[in-house]
């Protein structure tokens, strides 16, 4: 398993946008919104890891000791 989706600049651009510092129409943003698009399989197995983490924190179970 990777341990991220998203490099720090990307992150950092989502960030903008996401508290209104950016459009939608930003050239940077418009290339990982083409990236989201095009990879069905990552999508899915993000949104597979975000249900997977719940029913493990549903179930109590403890993040990794390395977290």
């Amino acid at each position: 398993m990777r341990t991220y989706v998203f490099t720090n600049r990307e992150r950092r651009i989502i960030q903008s946008f996401l508290n209104d510092k950016i459009t939608m129409n930003n050239k940077d943003l418009s290339k990982i919104r083409s990236r989201i698009k095009l990879f069905n399989r990552l999508r899915n197995d993000i949104f597979l890891y975000l249900e997977f983490y719940d029913a493990l924190m549903l179930a109590g179970i403890p993040e990794s000791p390395g977290q």
